[in-house]
């Protein structure tokens, strides 16, 4: 109940490019009218934005959108927001929100690329299936991301302690809810066993896990096993997974 999360925000992949681009646009032609004011003799451009400006205007917007999300509540001590593809940006996402912490949920590599290849299939029009006509297409280029996701967010991590906790998603199936207390203490939200069993029932109801550890093996070819052994093999026994 102090916690809210209603989806992906998508700050850092799509609002911040818009926002800076935006920016530089105004920039660039203010500047250009300027120019031509000045050589007519009369004041140019002053209204120039700058990089701190445009982290200023990062910071309100994600404000304004937490905030519609928040429906104020009094209790509410965490807005969660899940963007996948934040892990690339955490030290851009950082500047706009100084108070972030980071709940880095990762998977073996394997069984999630056969998980986001089913996804995606389900999901396109064609398109993706036009991209990758062959699952191991796609596992190859999957491999690539997945490692560097992990490594960006270990990278943050050397630089901000203490604002990072990292979660295997196969501790969070079935009925075992034990992860979630030290995610509950990092968070400083209510993390009695009462509470958290029943957050992890309402969760359940609402999104069950679909993870079945080492489903990979009845998917992937072997040209595709020796590829993930060699590319990702040291960083999943880093991360306590069988190689």
């Amino acid at each position: 109940p102090e916690i809210c999360c209603k989806g992906e925000g998508h700050f850092t992949d799509i609002l911040f490019p818009l926002l800076g681009g935006a920016f530089d646009d105004y920039n660039a032609r203010s500047e250009a009218v300027g120019n031509r004011l000045q050589q007519a003799g009369l004041a140019g451009n002053a209204a120039g934005f700058t990089f701190e400006d445009v982290h200023h205007l990062m910071s309100t917007a994600i404000g304004l959108a937490l905030s519609r999300w928040s429906g104020g509540k009094p209790d509410l001590k965490v807005i969660a927001e899940k963007t996948p593809e934040h892990i690339m940006q955490l030290d851009l996402l950082v500047k706009a929100v100084p108070g972030l912490k980071v709940v880095h949920v990762f998977r073996d590599a394997r069984d999630e690329a056969v998980s986001a290849w089913n996804f995606n299939n389900a999901l396109s029009q064609g398109e993706f299936q036009n991209s990758y006509p062959e699952f191991s297409d796609f596992a190859r280029v999957f491999a690539a991301n997945w490692i560097n996701g992990i490594n960006a967010c270990k990278a943050f991590e050397r630089g901000h302690k203490d604002r990072c906790i990292h979660v295997r998603a196969e501790d969070l199936q079935g009925d075992s809810v034990t992860a979630l207390g030290p995610l509950m203490a990092f968070l400083g939200v209510n993390e009695e066993a009462e509470v958290i069993k029943d957050c992890a029932d309402a969760a359940w109801e609402a999104a069950p896990l679909d993870i079945d550890p080492g489903a990979w093996k009845k998917t992937i070819d072997e040209a595709t096993m020796k590829f993930y052994r060699n590319e990702c093999g040291e960083l999943l026994k880093l991360l306590g997974y069988e190689v």
